[in-house]
């Protein structure tokens, strides 16, 4: 595709907007006849063209697709946070969990809702549920990767009209790295402490006029400051696309991802004696090194990945196209872990078995550790097709930018527990760890039991409208019908019964926004969204297999957004309130359970900057202020926990990541992740509430990277002062996992 230079300057957003809406059809620009006007050479620049969102933009986002239309981010009546390539790479962030690390109002879960993978709290609400990758939902139990990710958006507030059932936190949606028409190959190797180890590849190779194939790979084999915690990943996305920049353009792409991990349950809450009132912080962390780590070496988490994407745009003209996706995707996982805790009846022959059992008084080098046994399994396999049109044209004066969608989601998974035994590993005591610990010979089998069975069907259609209906002012209109019919069969393997439940929902979703632009480098804007999520979400049911009405989110937002320095620099603020109402349970572990909550809410406040100061200075950084509250509960939930902050909520969050460029060759950097005090609670029963208590913590990481055309040499300090801080917790109070202990990480990346 050939392009002479305009004759009027663009700025770099213009001209990714219309290189992302061209076609094949346009004429190419003639020479002028007059002799005496001077004609341009032409050029090409398909580079930056092709590759919006290359590392070279630093930290802050170009074209935004995670909210369906190709928009910058200021168009957007919403909140959102975009990890770049860049923000990743200079902070050696290998997992998502370790990129979102960046985002502020986040916070992260352990083993809620009997779940392994990335769990996570948006604005103070579960995440878990509201993952996808390339605007396709991933919600399957896994940690996810970044060696194929070119972006992290996090979309903030209900989003169920763009995305279907959902979360008042928001949406969390990876971009993958895509195929274009230059050349590129980046090749890396990293090793650490910890015995930390780490190689990457990532190839762009054009094989046609208009087709590249890109291939992404990975093979990381990690020790951890948990000692006797290990982590050994794998994968590979090849992507292949062609018809790049004409009227039909196709890719078709894998994701092969697969880790086997030993699971950290991290270390359990200590109950302080005395009486327990109901705003009492009656427990915190056990008080050892951050590196006790109280499973054992023969536990294993295990999680096969594949995923399968093909995409066919069909471009009508620079303003109108179709975009149809189809997706087949397949999960596996297996998981054997220890659940530390400290419960024990020294009356029993097993202090760690039976009734009665409860926390001593005093807690010392020789008290008993149990190993808490967690072992289950699952495999889910979705099918998902989803077509949207979206167009730009004028009407009764006034400009439309319209979206029009549909989306068919097929999905089939399975879960059991394992063994009907209690096969456990032996009791061990809070000074003596011993990981390596012999085992019984039944400990982590793989014989099922009561398994469990889910097949559902979702049908959505959307529409949405941006209308521009005097100048300077845009109203933003869009809703969503969704359709669920899900079957559920479980089988008690005690007993033989096999118990069978059908669920269906027909529920609205809706989104509005008001935006004031009085300038190109100036947004304001009020917006109002909603979303449900059903009983039957995430392949869980109630007790007793009871139909409650669908959990409702609203979001009600105030927001700024502004670009400083001439662009260079995007700020922006919002002011929220986040309601949720018919909060379910999502804990396998505590089934009797129903609901959580009948209303709650947070309200927050966010600041926000991403971009560059000066030509040498980049910025990235945020601050979340949340207050948030549980407003009323069900007759079955405690009424002691009315009026108390939500579960793993901080009142403050905050996060910067800075670079400066000394020289053309040298950059130094680092960054701060700060979060306030997390608590933990069960929510049944009707005594005073037992509130346990994560720490606030402040982390600091640092970064000096040697910089030249062909290679570049970083080092990473992880946790520079060693600060003990726990990363994740279970809400439910049992344990709180910490993070990692000072670090080292040394990278060499060749390109070519």
């Amino acid at each position: 595709m050939k392009r002479s230079i305009p004759q009027q300057p663009l700025t770099l957003a213009a001209a990714m907007l219309m290189a992302l809406s061209s076609t094949a059809g346009a004429e190419e620009q003639k020479p002028a006849t007059d002799t005496n006007v001077p004609v341009l050479p032409e050029v090409k620049v398909r580079d930056e063209y092709d590759r919006p969102n290359s590392p070279n933009r630093g930290y802050q986002t170009g074209i935004v697709t995670s909210a369906k239309t190709k928009q910058l981010a200021k168009d957007i009546p919403q909140a959102i946070t975009t990890v770049t390539e860049q923000l990743m790479l200079d902070s050696n962030s290998d997992t998502m969990k370790n990129a979102l690390r960046h985002v502020a109002g986040l916070t992260f879960n352990s083993g809620e809702g009997g779940r392994i993978g990335d769990n996570i709290m948006l604005r103070g609400f579960y995440s878990f549920g509201d993952l996808y990758l390339d605007g396709i939902r991933d919600v399957a139990q896994y940690n996810r990767e970044t060696f194929h990710v070119e972006q992290i958006d996090v979309l903030r507030g209900s989003a169920a009209m763009l995305f279907g059932r959902g979360q008042a936190g928001g949406v969390i949606n990876r971009v993958s790295k895509q195929p274009g028409l230059v050349d590129r190959t980046e090749v890396s190797a990293t090793v650490g402490s910890y015995d930390y180890g780490r190689v990457t590849a990532d190839v762009n190779k054009v094989v046609g006029e208009n087709a590249a194939l890109r291939i992404s790979a990975m093979k990381t084999d990690a020790g951890s400051s948990r000692r006797g915690v290990e982590s050994e990943r794998e994968g590979i996305a090849p992507t292949l696309r062609w018809g790049i920049g004409t009227a039909d353009e196709f890719s078709i792409g894998h994701l092969y991802y697969t880790t086997n991990n030993v699971p950290d349950y991290g270390v359990p809450f200590v109950t302080r004696p005395g009486a327990i009132t109901r705003t009492q912080v009656a427990r915190r962390p056990l008080d050892v090194s951050a590196g006790a780590f109280y499973g054992t070496s023969s536990d294993y988490e295990q999680n096969d990945t594949n995923i399968t994407t093909g995409i066919w745009t069909h471009r009508f003209s620079q303003d109108t196209e179709v975009r149809t996706v189809a997706r087949f995707a397949d999960y596996k996982r297996d998981l054997w872990g220890v659940a530390p805790n400290l419960r024990v009846n020294l009356a029993n022959p097993d202090p760690c078995a039976g009734a009665g059992r409860a926390q001593p008084t005093t807690i010392d080098d020789n008290s008993i550790v149990c190993r808490g046994r967690q072992a289950r399994g699952g495999r889910e396999h979705t099918v998902t097709l989803q077509s949207d049109l979206t167009t730009k044209f004028d009407l009764a004066g006034m400009k439309h930018e319209a979206l029009l969608g549909v989306e068919l989601l097929r999905e089939k998974a399975d879960r059991w527990s394992y063994t009907s035994i209690n096969v456990t590993a032996p009791n061990t005591t809070v000074g003596n760890p011993d990981p390596d610990v012999a085992v019984p010979a039944a400990y982590g089998n793989r014989a099922r039991f009561n398994p469990a069975g889910y097949e559902g069907d979702s049908y959505s259609i959307y529409a949405q409208d941006q209308i521009e209906f005097i100048p300077q002012w845009k109203l933003l209109l869009g809703l969503r019908h969704d359709r669920m019919d899900a079957d559920y069969a479980s089988l008690a393997s005690a007993t033989g019964i096999t118990t069978a439940f059908n669920l269906k929902y027909n529920e609205w979703s809706y989104r509005s926004g008001l935006l004031y632009q009085p300038t190109d480098l100036s947004t304001y804007y009020l917006a109002w969204s909603d979303s449900f999520n059903p009983t039957a979400d995430l392949y869980q049911l109630s007790p007793a297999n009871i139909k409650y009405d669908a959990e409702r989110s609203r979001t009600v937002e105030l927001g700024t957004k502004w670009e400083l320095f001439d662009g260079a620099l995007s700020l922006r603020t919002a002011l929220y309130r986040a309601t949720k109402f018919n909060e379910r349970n999502t804990d396998l572990e505590q089934a009797n359970t129903a609901v959580l909550s009948k209303e709650r809410h947070t309200d927050g406040f966010e600041i926000e900057a991403a971009g560059r100061i000066t030509p040498q200075w980049d910025v990235f950084g945020g601050i979340a202020l949340m207050r948030a509250q549980i407003d009323e509960v069900f007759a079955a939930n405690n009424p002691n926990i009315v009026g108390l902050r939500p579960r793993n909520t901080p009142r403050y969050t905050g996060n910067l990541w800075t670079t400066y460029r000394l020289t053309p060759a040298w950059r130094v950097g680092g960054g701060i992740e700060a979060k306030g005090n997390r608590l933990a609670y069960s929510t049944g029963g009707t005594t005073p509430v037992a509130v346990a208590m994560a720490p606030s913590y402040v982390r600091a990481d640092l970064m000096l990277a040697y910089e030249q055309p062909r290679y570049d040499v970083r080092l990473n300090v992880l946790n520079v002062f060693n600060k003990r801080y726990y990363e994740a917790l279970y809400e439910n109070g049992g344990f709180a996992v910490p993070g990692t202990e000072r670090a080292f990480q040394l990278t060499v990346a060749v390109k070519y």
